[in-house]
C-alpha cells in the first residue's frame, strides 16, 4: 500500500520530477502493484499525463499490457523516457510501434544505437515513412543505406502525402543527388508490385517508376521484370506497363517473342483501354517483323471473343493488313472465331474466308428458351410426425407455400394432437421465439404457434412460458405503422385460431397445391363442397385469398365441373375466378392492368454543405391509411406495402399473383426510382426472380422495373434483367418497344449510362435470328425516346448498325430525323453514314 500511496501522491499532485527517481527503485512486485492502479483508474477516473506514461513504460510486463493503457496518450515526455532508459529498458519496447510511432524514427534510431532496443524491418519502415524531410532522413547514413530499401518491401505510409512534400519527389531527389542508386530504385519499384500489397500502393510504385523518367535503355534492362507485372491480378497497372514498353518495342535489344507470351493472356480481357494497349503495340511488331507476323495474327484471335466494335475492328484490320490470305493456318484458327464476327470485321476479313458462307445463326430449333420455372406439385402433410418436422422448419424455410401447408395441416390435426406431440413441438416452439422483436409475417406467424400452443398443452413449457412474456395476444399483435396486407393476414390468422378454438375441420381454401402459389380450380371446387355440404361458409379471406390464387387454365371445364357439384350460393363464391370482369367496376384500372402513370423529375439531395440535383422517376400511386372494416383482400393490398420486407414482398404477390402492378409500383419507387440512392438490391433479385416463376404476362409496370434492372450498377441484378429479356424475348405478350421506350427514357434523363445498356446487350446479339430481331426493335423504341446526344451514343448506334446488319433490314424511318440531326455531332459523323450507306445497299 505504502508504494500505490506513493504513486498516487506523485501523479495527483504532478510531481514530475519525482516519477523517474520513484520508478527506478520500483522491485517486480512493486511494479505489478503500479500496473494494477493504472487499470483501474486510467480512462476511468483519472486522465493520461507523462507520469502515467513513463509509469507505464516502467511497470507493464508485456507490449500488449502496455498498448491496452496506450490509447489516450497525447504526447511523450522523451527526454524523461531517456533517464528512465538509462536504468530500465522494457524488454517489448522494439515490438511496441505505437509507442515509437509516438517518439519518431530518428528516436528509434538513436535508442538502437545504445543498444536500448532492436527493431523488426516492417516496424522501421513504417516509422520510417513518417519522416519526410531530406535534413531528418540523411542524419543517420543506415536510413539510405539500408533502410529506404525497406519501403519498397513493405506496406507502409509511403503512398501518403505530408503538405507539399511526398515520397516520389524524395526519392526521386536522392536519386538526383546521388545519394542512392537510380537502378535499383528502378527495380525496386517493379519488384514491389509483387508483393501483394493494395491496388493503392502497386499503382503508386509504377507511379513513381515513370516519374524517374527511364531512358530507354533504363527500360530495355529491366523489361523482364515489367514483361512480368503482366501476370499481375490488377488490371489497371497493365497500360502503364504498355506505356513504358512502347517506345522500345522495335530495338534489337527488346525480347520480343518473351513480349508475346506475357501478353497472351492480355487479349482475353475485356477492359479496352488493356486492349488497345496491346494491339497498338502488336500492330508496331508486325510493321517491322515480317517473320512474326502470322504468329501476332494467331495471337490476337481472342479479341473476337469481345463485342465491342472498334476493338474487332482493330484486330480485323491488323489480320488484314498483316497476315497472309493464303495461311492455311491463320484460316483454320479464323473459323473457329467466325461466330462472335460483327459485320465489319466479316468484311474486313473477307479475303481470308473465300468459299465460306457467313456465319449462320442459331436459329429457333436451336435455341431453347424454356420457362423460366416449371410449377411442380406440393403434397400433403399426411402424418402428424410429418407436421411436427415442417413446424420445425417453417420459421427458417423461404418457400412461401410452407406457411399456408403449415396452417392447414394445423387445422386437419388440430384434434389430434396429444400432449407428448407438443413435447415434439418443443424445437419447433424455440425456432418462433427465435423471431421476438422482429416484424412481418413470419413474427405474425410465430405469434400465431406460440398463442396456439399456450392455448392448447396442458402442462405449458419453459419455453412458451418465456415466450408469453415476449410475443403478445394474436389479437393485438401489430402496432399503428403495420402495413394494412399484414392485418389482413393477422384477420386470416384470428379466423384460423377461432376455428382451431372449436375443433372445426375443414380445409384451407387458400393452400397451393402448385408451387410456387398456384391453386388449381378443380381442388378448390372440392374444397367448397365440403364446406357445402357441412352447411359451412368459408372464411372470408381464406376465400378470397383462394380466389385470387386460382390458375387461369382450362377454365370453362372447371365451370362446368362446379355448377355439377356445387348450388347456386356456393357457385356464386367462385364469380371471381370464371368471370374475367368481375373486378373491373371495382377497383381502378390501374391497379389491374399495372399500368401507373409516372413522371419524370429532380431530388434534391444533400452533400457535405452542397445541394445537388438527381434525376429520378416516380410511379404515381398513393394509398389510404385507413379502410373500412368490411374491406377485401385486395383493399388490404391495394394500400400496403411501406415497411414489408422482401421476404414479405414474395408473399404478398404470391397472395394475388395476377395483381401483382401495385406491389411493384411500391416496390420501384422505394429502391429503383434514382441513380444515386438504390437500395435492398439483393431483395430486388428475388422479387424479380419470385415474379418470374409465375409466367405470366408484363404489365406496363413490370417494364419500367425491368429497365431500371437492365441498367444498374449490381452486376448481378443487371444479368438477371438480361436472362429476363432472353427468356420472354419470344412471347406473344412480350413488347420489346415498349420496354425499349422505357430504357430511352432513362438514358435520355442521365438516370443511367449508355455502356449499362450496350455492355448487357452486346453479350446477347447471335443468340438466334430472332432475338436478333427483337433487339433491334428494342434499340429503335430506345433511339427513339432518347431526344439528345447523350454521352456514348455512339455504343448504341453501333449495336444498332450490326443488328441492321445481321437482320438485312433497313433503318427504322422512325429514327430517320433523329440520324439526320445526330449527323451534325462529329463523333457520331461515321457511324451515321455507315447506318445510312447500309441503307443504301439494302434497297
Amino acid at each position: 500500500m505504502l508504494i500505490e500511496e506513493g504513486f498516487k501522491a506523485i501523479y495527483l499532485n504532478y510531481k514530475i520530477k519525482e516519477i523517474v527517481p520513484f520508478l527506478k527503485k520500483l522491485t517486480p512486485k512493486d511494479k505489478k502493484e503500479i500496473a494494477a492502479l493504472l487499470k483501474k483508474f486510467i480512462n476511468k477516473e483519472w486522465g493520461h499525463n507523462s507520469i502515467s506514461v513513463l509509469a507505464a513504460l516502467a511497470c507493464c510486463k508485456t507490449k500488449n499490457e502496455y498498448e491496452n493503457l496506450s490509447p489516450g496518450y497525447y504526447s511523450m515526455p522523451v527526454e524523461l523516457i531517456d533517464e528512465l532508459f538509462e536504468s530500465y529498458v522494457p524488454e517489448w519496447i522494439g515490438e511496441s510501434y505505437l509507442f515509437l510511432r509516438e517518439t519518431g524514427y530518428l528516436k528509434m534510431l538513436e535508442w538502437g544505437q545504445k543498444g536500448y532496443l532492436t527493431v523488426d524491418n516492417e516496424i522501421c519502415a513504417s516509422l520510417l515513412t513518417s519522416s519526410i524531410s531530406e535534413d531528418e532522413l540523411s542524419t543517420y547514413p543506415v536510413t539510405l543505406k539500408t533502410h529506404i530499401w525497406l519501403l519498397f518491401e513493405y506496406e507502409s505510409c509511403i503512398t501518403e502525402h505530408y503538405g507539399e512534400r511526398n515520397w516520389k519527389d524524395l526519392l526521386k531527389n536522392f536519386v538526383q543527388k546521388d545519394k542512392i542508386d537510380r537502378n535499383r530504385v528502378l527495380k525496386s519499384s517493379l519488384k514491389a508490385i509483387h508483393f501483394n500489397f493494395s491496388k493503392e500502393h502497386n499503382t503508386w510504385f509504377l507511379e513513381l517508376f515513370a516519374y524517374l523518367e527511364p531512358t530507354d535503355n533504363e527500360i530495355l534492362k529491366l523489361q523482364e521484370e515489367l514483361f512480368l507485372i503482366f501476370h499481375s491480378t490488377q488490371q489497371s497497372l497493365f497500360p502503364g506497363i504498355l506505356k513504358a514498353l512502347n517506345p522500345v518495342i522495335t530495338e534489337k535489344e527488346f525480347k520480343t517473342e518473351a513480349f508475346l507470351d506475357a501478353v497472351e493472356r492480355l487479349l482475353t480481357l475485356s477492359t479496352k483501354s488493356v486492349l488497345n494497349g496491346v494491339l497498338m503495340i502488336l500492330e508496331k511488331i508486325a510493321k517491322s517483323n515480317k517473320e512474326l507476323r502470322e504468329k501476332i495474327c494467331i495471337l490476337m484471335m481472342p479479341v473476337f471473343l469481345n463485342k465491342d466494335k472498334t476493338i474487332q475492328t482493330r484486330g480485323a484490320k491488323i489480320i488484314a493488313k498483316y497476315g497472309n490470305p493464303e495461311s492455311d493456318t491463320i484460316k483454320e484458327e479464323l473459323r473457329g472465331y467466325k461466330e462472335n464476327f460483327l459485320s465489319d470485321t466479316h468484311t474486313l476479313l473477307g479475303q481470308f474466308l473465300i468459299n465460306e458462307e457467313k456465319p449462320a445463326l442459331k436459329e429457333e430449333q436451336n435455341f431453347v428458351s424454356g420457362l423460366w420455372y416449371v410449377p411442380q406439385p406440393i403434397a400433403s402433410v399426411e402424418t402428424v410426425e410429418d407436421f411436427i418436422f415442417l413446424a420445425s422448419r417453417v420459421f427458417n424455410n423461404k418457400e412461401t407455400y410452407h406457411i399456408d401447408q403449415f396452417l392447414a395441416t394445423l387445422m386437419r390435426f388440430n384434434n389430434e394432437l396429444e400432449e407428448d406431440h407438443f413435447n415434439q413441438l418443443e424445437p419447433a416452439f424455440k425456432a418462433a421465439y427465435k423471431l421476438k422483436g422482429t416484424s412481418g409475417l413470419r413474427h405474425l406467424l410465430a405469434t400465431f404457434f406460440i398463442n396456439y400452443g399456450l392455448l392448447k398443452q396442458k402442462k405449458t413449457s419453459d419455453v412458451l412460458l418465456e415466450a408469453r412474456l415476449e410475443f403478445p395476444r394474436l389479437e393485438n399483435w401489430g402496432e399503428k405503422r403495420t402495413p394494412l396486407i399484414l392485418r389482413a393476414y393477422q384477420q386470416f390468422f384470428l379466423d384460423i385460431f377461432e376455428g382451431l378454438k372449436e375443433g372445426k375441420k375443414f380445409p384451407l381454401l387458400s393452400v397451393p397445391d402448385h408451387t410456387p402459389c398456384w391453386v388449381s380450380a378443380f381442388t378448390l371446387i372440392d374444397k367448397i363442397k365440403i364446406y357445402q355440404d357441412q352447411d359451412e361458409r368459408p372464411m372470408a379471406f381464406d376465400l378470397q385469398m383462394a380466389v385470387l390464387r386460382v390458375k387461369k387454365e382450362n377454365l370453362k371445364q372447371a365451370e362446368h365441373y362446379a355448377k355439377e357439384q356445387l348450388d347456386a350460393e356456393y357457385f356464386n363464391f367462385l364469380k371471381p375466378v370464371f368471370n374475367g370482369d368481375y373486378f373491373t367496376d371495382r377497383y381502378e384500372d390501374a391497379y389491374l392492368d399495372g399500368n401507373f402513370d409516372w413522371k419524370l423529375s429532380r431530388r434534391k439531395v444533400y452533400k457535405w454543405n452542397n445541394t445537388e440535383e438527381i434525376p429520378q422517376v416516380l410511379v404515381s400511386i398513393e394509398n389510404r391509411k385507413e379502410i373500412t372494416e368490411d374491406s377485401t383482400l385486395l383493399d388490404f393490398l391495394f394500400n400496403s406495402y411501406h415497411g414489408v420486407y422482401h421476404d414479405d414482398l414474395i408473399s404478398i404477390v404470391y397472395t394475388a399473383p395476377y395483381f401483382s402492378g401495385s406491389v411493384f409500383a411500391k416496390k420501384y419507387n422505394e429502391t429503383l426510382s434514382n441513380a444515386v440512392y438504390q437500395y435492398d438490391i439483393k431483395g430486388n433479385i428475388e422479387f424479380l426472380d419470385a415474379w418470374m416463376k409465375l409466367n405470366l404476362p408484363f404489365q406496363p409496370i413490370h417494364y419500367l422495373f425491368l429497365s431500371a434492372g437492365l441498367l444498374n450498377k449490381d452486376r448481378i441484378f443487371s444479368g438477371m434483367a438480361f436472362e429476363v429479356l432472353i427468356n420472354r424475348a419470344f412471347s406473344k405478350d412480350f413488347d420489346a418497344r415498349e420496354l425499349g421506350m422505357l430504357i430511352g427514357k432513362n438514358i435520355n434523363f442521365e438516370l443511367a449510362p449508355v455502356k449499362r445498356l450496350t455492355d448487357g446487350l452486346a453479350g446477347c446479339i447471335n443468340l438466334s435470328s430472332r432475338h436478333n430481331q427483337l433487339f433491334e426493335k428494342l434499340l429503335i423504341s430506345t433511339l427513339a425516346a432518347i431526344e439528345k446526344p447523350v454521352f456514348n451514343l455512339k455504343k448504341i448506334l453501333e449495336l444498332y448498325y450490326e443488328l441492321l446488319n445481321l437482320n438485312q433490314s433497313e433503318a427504322d424511318e422512325a429514327i430517320a430525323e433523329k440520324l439526320q440531326n445526330w449527323e451534325r455531332e462529329n463523333n457520331l459523323k461515321k457511324i451515321i453514314h455507315q447506318i445510312k450507306t447500309h441503307e443504301r445497299k439494302t434497297l
